[in-house]
């Protein structure tokens, strides 16, 4: 069992190794501040995805919250998940109870990674839409950490960063399954995560590993399983991202207060620093409906481990072109 000392404590943080990413910053977008989270109650957003309604959904990692803001303000709880971040010693390899990415289906069911301290409760849950009821739809292993997670046709790519895997759950909860164990998702000793963020884009599961600073894309071939794996870029340490419909991605690099664009020939730019106020920025998602498709939102956890502002919010950023269907 690999331990995690406090200094990598956090899962949606990309490994201290440097910068994120070393090509040119690029004149900046506008952005503005859109909800301001309470760091006192330890809110700290993860994962942000959008209902079919245009609302938000975002996960809140250290207390297993998962909430849905309206684009009125109005807030309400979904779900809480079972993280037992009170549980001592914690029973994952983690050491800290905490949730990871999120992703909805056509139904605007919720599905989310959960890394808890009770080692039992360690998978992936799904939160329906139709009465909030929780469910774990896969049990996953002891030494499992799973992260950033994506929905397409009835199954979840499910990232592992402990295990340098993706995981493949049916989302009736029928069927768990290794998707891929390639080498190049295989976390760098003594750094962490290792597989990160997880997005679909053209029939392709692409994976962040933020520790070996690259981006690898899998074909999902016609019985499902994964096609080979491709760099598809390097000397980005993305935690998670968004895609827009010319297949440019925006990646965000807890915590190196970057938001980065990647090109589909894998060239990369910086589009936002903290000097425009990012603070931990955490994952992204294109809205959903009119002018909201060419604005990206972007979480700032914000996570009392790294920041030093703490000032966890999401910011909308125009972009100017719109984000790729869920």
């Amino acid at each position: 069992m690999r331990l995690v000392t406090s200094s990598l404590i956090l899962l949606a943080a990309g490994a201290i190794a440097g910068p994120a990413v070393a090509d040119h910053r690029c004149e900046p977008p506008a952005v503005q501040t859109v909800k301001l989270f309470d760091p006192a109650r330890g809110e700290t957003p993860e994962s942000i995805q959008f209902d079919r309604h245009g609302d938000i959904v975002v996960s809140l990692a250290l207390t297993g919250e998962i909430r849905r803001i309206t684009d009125d303000g109005e807030e309400e709880t979904l779900a809480w998940l079972p993280i037992a971040a009170d549980q001592q010693p914690c029973g994952n390899v983690f050491g800290v109870g905490i949730m990871g990415g999120i992703a909805l289906d056509e139904h605007d069911n919720v599905y989310a990674s959960v890394v808890s301290c009770d080692a039992s409760a360690i998978g992936v849950y799904k939160v329906s839409a139709d009465d909030g009821a929780v469910s774990k739809i896969a049990a996953l292993p002891a030494t499992a950490l799973p992260n950033g997670i994506a929905y397409r046709a009835g199954w979840l790519y499910v990232a592992d960063a402990n295990l340098g895997r993706v995981w493949r759950v049916a989302a009736s909860g029928a069927s768990t399954s290794v998707w891929t164990a390639d080498p190049l998702l295989a976390p760098v000793p003594d750094f962490f995560p290792g597989a990160n963020g997880v997005q679909i884009f053209h029939d392709q599961v692409y994976v962040a590993v933020s520790d070996r600073g690259h981006v690898i894309a899998f074909p999902i071939r016609h019985d499902g399983s994964a096609g080979p794996a491709r760099v598809h870029a390097t000397g980005v340490q993305l935690d998670d991202f968004a895609f827009d419909v010319a297949g440019n991605l925006y990646g965000t690099t807890d915590p190196f207060n970057t938001l980065v664009r990647v090109a589909p020939d894998g060239t990369s730019a910086v589009l936002l620093t903290a000097a425009d106020g990012l603070d931990g920025p955490t994952s992204a998602a294109f809205g959903v409906h009119g002018r909201d498709r060419k604005a990206l939102y972007v979480n700032n956890a914000a996570f009392p481990f790294f920041s030093t502002t703490h000032r966890p919010s999401i910011m909308r950023v125009e972009i100017g072109v719109p984000g790729a269907p869920r």
